[in-house]
């Protein structure tokens, strides 16, 4: 099965997205714990462009293949847990934008029932990421109100749904009235623009605020959105997906006393892990549910990788955008 050469796309140099380009690589043959993987859709996530462009927390060695998830089936195993043929879902730093990948056995996901390739590649990272945010750090509990801002991006709309599912009043805050309709049909009770934001959280919340802001957008949300908290409440930061990091005045934490709580999902498990494998079940027992089932804005070719993440760029995506080998 070594014996063939397959198609990725590769980061040579830190910079610009156009960049990347489509190379072809020697597959490598497998060890006793690992898995070959055909992969069937990649996720593209906002922090892909980030680590490309060398403005991301990790900063791999170069040269490196971009990508944290996938979908797929196992091309070649030494494993009888995990058969030839088998569906997976697998989460990884880098390296997922290629046509297949060699995985450790201990590092494979549940597929969902029911969920599509295309399904199962963005379900992963945007509803991990929502899931920790929520109920590992916020503890978000039936009946209390949470505004999402950038709801309708794929860790939004996670965070939309996750938070519906457990009984809380969703405020989701989109740019535009698509977005909005998008959000209320993922199970936002409310939907609003950032224009008036302060006021019309307000009115919804007669004027007592919200119990918890998830915040992937930072910028001058953040700090908008830190008058709309109501006392003891929690401000997840989630990411700066307006290129805009803002700065705090701790000032207004010491007057409501809320808690302002960073959430980076991957690490969150890296540094519990213990906790990761009952928060995948509970997770994956969710979606098989159907509550949770990530939105697909589009479906890309492989090859057109560039074309993908200048679209998530551009702010033009709906929920997931996935590419196919």
């Amino acid at each position: 099965m070594s014996n063939h050469k397959y198609n990725a796309i590769q980061c040579k140099s830190f910079g610009p997205i156009d960049n990347l380009i489509f190379s072809k690589f020697d597959s490598l043959p497998i060890n006793n714990n690992e898995v070959r993987i055909e992969v069937k859709g990649c996720g593209v996530n906002f922090p892909d462009k980030l680590m490309v462009e060398g403005k991301y927390q990790l900063k791999p060695s170069l040269p490196f293949i971009p990508g944290m998830e996938l979908s797929g089936t196992i091309s070649e195993s030494n494993n009888d847990k995990y058969p030839t043929g088998t569906k997976i879902i697998y989460q990884m730093r880098y390296g997922a934008y290629s046509e297949e990948v060699i995985a450790n056995v201990n590092d494979l996901k549940v597929f969902p029932k029911n969920f599509s390739f295309e399904e199962a590649a963005g379900f992963s990272v945007a509803s991990q990421t929502a899931y920790v945010s929520l109920v590992e750090r916020a503890n978000i509990i039936k009946g209390q109100t949470i505004l999402i801002l950038g709801a309708t991006g794929g860790v939004g709309l996670a965070a939309v749904q996750l938070a519906n599912a457990i009984g809380a009043i969703v405020i989701a805050a989109c740019s535009t009235k698509i977005k909005q309709k998008e959000a209320i049909k993922a199970g936002a009770k409310y939907a609003i623009g950032y224009k008036d934001l302060i006021d019309n959280v307000k009115e919804i919340t007669n004027q007592d605020g919200v119990d918890i802001v998830y915040d992937p957008v930072g910028g001058e949300y953040f700090l908008k959105s830190l008058k709309v908290i109501k006392w003891g409440g929690k401000l997840l930061v989630i990411g700066f997906a307006s290129g805009i990091i803002p700065s705090l005045p701790v000032n207004i934490a010491l007057i409501k006393g809320i808690s302002i709580l960073g959430v980076r999902a991957g690490e969150y498990f890296r540094k519990y892990p213990k906790l990761k494998e009952p928060a995948m079940k509970n997770l994956l027992s969710i979606a098989n549910k159907g509550l949770i089932t990530p939105v697909i804005y589009d479906s890309l070719k492989l090859k057109d990788a560039i074309k993908a993440l200048k679209k998530i760029e551009n702010r033009e995506v709906i929920g997931r955008l996935i590419l196919k080998p």
